[in-house]
């Protein structure tokens, strides 16, 4: 996707969590992505960032800023 960016909380061999910056419009989301469907829901930029926040905490996690 271009002008986003998306981040992969949780990978299984049958779906993804995901949250997503939409750099073009400023706007949040956080999605779930399964083999028979895709459901996203909006966020605020508070509830992003503190997701963001508490990931990099994780030993070893990296994610984007």
């Amino acid at each position: 996707m271009n002008g986003a960016t998306i981040t992969a909380l949780l990978e299984t061999s049958e779906g993804a969590l995901t949250v997503v910056k939409d750099d073009m419009t400023n706007l949040y989301s956080i999605g779930l992505r399964t083999l028979s469907k895709l459901e996203w829901k909006d966020i605020s930029e508070d509830l992003y960032l503190l997701l963001m926040q508490e990931l990099k905490k994780q030993k070893g996690m990296r994610f984007p800023t």
